[in-house]
């Protein structure tokens, strides 16, 4: 098979679907075993016969149809089944399309985006974010995310998904923005004004399966695999010898879609290692090739971040070397090796991670586990740093919160101090970091899983699905992710009533984080790493000609009763607990020291 046409592929959205212009529709659809797909406009002419093509696409241009227009495909006479490529469901995923205007009038024209190495990255889930659960009402929450201090927001996934409400991993109309978030245009509002205040948006899409309710696809072409498949849903048929081709086509239109229609600054692939493809290029590999020309040919910069959840040697390499061309991937060492000293007797992975190793190599060398789209992962002793520029790492995300039992976040499985000392350690080393919504002010919400599927073995699925994959749990005192509190709960609420010396923190060491990345201290080549770990202390500590900065972290899951010294001199210019730093590390304690050396001299390590 050769490879696809990128060009045709960055243009490719363009063509899918439904659209309109002046008083009429043009509609377009992958059905190549169909010998006659119609259309129902609901309200109007019902059994509009299109017109099937060699390729195995059928289109038909419909007078009198126009934006706001809903509708429904019949394949050889079936049952009526939305758009595969719907750019809206007002009725849910099982409710007729309805035909978008993509055209907006855009304010962002100066927007020139936000570099990676800028990256600040806030985790966020739509309905959840704010009590009105909108793209408009998350307008209101921008102020906040200015004065933290981040630079992009993340949403978690908005692909329209069965029922009220769900994490967004369940979707099944790729093209169309979840209905109880607003319209298509709401969204584009969102981005517009997160432009507006100097804010990046990232959007989390999902490639390596498809949900379970509401799923047609297969109805119109055999967009799924029968030699692979996911604990989730259906995996997308990338490798078939015959229909291949257009899968991936499929697929990658819709992450050009999202960047092209939305204004988008780039996009988070989900469980990436999941996208199970035999042949080459990998569909990864072409997805990146085609997200590279289309920004070229806009000229508008779009970042590729991969959840590899592992380091993957090859997901950052330029595709000219070899690479599958990725600007950045997520590193979960970082997070459950902090959580494994925090919280030793307890795993929210199916990973092992080792309180009394695994944090300092994270520090020390840039992670645990190795894997690639190929092999899985595997454990890795390390004697030379990688570079973590492009690595994103957190102590706290969606999985990280909902795989708990409870929905439990950080502060409330340890203490205030751990949670502050953590974000320290983090937000002061190199790699990109990622807050997820609430942990800057100690949010007493939970967040744990929920779905709204109506189909009641479905719903049991779900339940017993949860159990199963992670069965070193006790799920008996938790929410159901069936219940209708499971959400409700998971709002985040004011920042007003959150912990007021946790939000102080984490403006202090976001601002910090900025002001030694601008001034080039804060990177990997000018990094040594100490570590005690009898009395669990980490040092990070920066050295360039003209400064030292050293960022002293204690971590400990309980009282140590022998502290530790650092002969450490300077200004103290950020403290976790308060007061002066006078050589003494309490438990769970985070200090900063900045130390400006004499022009041209070079001090003694601190």
């Amino acid at each position: 098979m050769t490879k696809l046409n990128s060009q045709s592929v960055i243009d490719f959205h363009r063509r899918l679907g439904s659209t309109p212009s002046g008083d009429s529709t043009t509609f377009c659809v992958w059905a190549p075993h169909a010998s006659q797909v119609t259309i129902d406009i609901v309200g109007g002419p019902t059994g509009v016969r299109m017109r099937r093509r060699e390729s195995g696409y059928h289109d038909a241009e419909v007078a009198g149809v126009v934006a706001g227009a809903r509708y429904f495909y019949r394949v050889d006479g079936g049952d009526r089944r939305p758009d595969p490529a719907s750019r809206f469901q007002p009725e849910g995923v099982h409710g007729p399309s309805e035909v978008i205007d993509s055209e907006y009038r855009w304010t962002d024209q100066n927007w020139k985006g936000v570099r990676r190495d800028d990256l600040v990255i806030y985790e966020a889930h739509t309905g959840a974010f704010t009590e009105g659960g909108t793209f408009q009402s998350a307008i209101d929450r921008l102020p906040e995310l200015v004065d933290l201090g981040v630079t992009a927001i993340e949403w978690m996934p908005v692909a329209a998904s069965a029922g009220r409400w769900n994490w967004g991993y369940d979707g099944v109309n790729f093209f169309a923005p979840t209905e109880a978030y607003g319209t298509p245009d709401d969204f584009r509002r969102f981005v517009d004004a997160a432009h507006g205040a100097g804010l990046a948006v990232l959007l989390d899409v999902v490639y390596n399966h498809v949900g379970p309710e509401g799923n047609y696809l297969n109805e119109f072409a055999p967009y799924f695999s029968k030699r692979h498949h996911t604990v989730w849903g259906e995996a997308p048929n990338f490798d078939d010898p015959e229909f291949g081709d257009e899968v991936r086509r499929y697929f990658i239109a819709n992450s050009i879609y999202w960047l092209d229609e939305f204004h988008l600054d780039g996009l988070r692939v989900d469980a990436i290692h999941c996208m199970m493809d035999d042949r080459e290029p990998h569909v990864v590999s072409e997805m990146a090739r085609a997200v590279g020309q289309w920004s070229q040919a806009t000229g508008r910069p779009a970042l590729l971040i991969a959840e590899s959840n592992v380091y993957d040697p090859d997901m950052l390499v330029e595709q000219s070397d070899g690479g599958l061309g990725f600007d950045a991937m997520w590193c979960d060492d970082f997070l459950h090796s902090t959580f494994s000293v925090l919280r030793p007797e307890e795993q929210l992975t199916n990973r092992e991670y080792r309180p009394q190793s695994d944090l300092a190599q994270t520090l020390q060398f840039g992670y645990v586990y190795e894997g690639t789209m190929r092999d899985q992962p595997e454990r890795r002793t390390l004697d030379k740093r990688v570079e973590t520029h492009g690595m994103v790492y957190s102590i706290q995300n969606h999985d990280f919160i909902g795989n708990h039992p409870l929905g439990e976040r950080l502060h409330r499985l340890t203490s205030h101090d751990a949670h502050r000392a953590a974000v320290a350690l983090m937000t002061l080393s190199p790699a990109i970091p990622m807050f997820f919504m609430g942990e800057e002010f100690a949010c007493e919400a939970p967040f744990c899983f929920f779905v709204d599927f109506g189909d009641d073995h479905l719903r049991q699925a779900v339940v017993e699905g949860r159990r199963r994959e992670y069965p070193q749990h006790d799920w008996d005192a938790g929410v159901l992710p069936t219940d209708e509190a499971a959400f409700t709960r998971a709002k985040i609420g004011r920042r007003e009533d959150g912990h007021t010396e946790t939000l102080n923190w984490y403006k202090q060491v976001i601002r910090l984080r900025r002001q030694f990345r601008d001034s080039g201290l804060l990177v990997d080549d000018c990094l040594e790493v100490d570590v005690d770990q009898e009395r669990q202390c980490f040092v990070l500590r920066y050295r360039n000609a003209a400064q030292i900065l050293t960022v002293a972290v204690r971590l400990c899951s309980g009282a140590i009763d022998n502290a530790i010294a650092f002969d450490v001199d300077g200004d103290v210019i950020a403290n976790s607990k308060g007061g002066d730093f006078g050589g003494t590390l309490a438990p769970n304690q985070a200090v900063v020291v900045l130390k400006t050396l004499a022009a041209g001299g070079i001090a003694d390590d601190a």
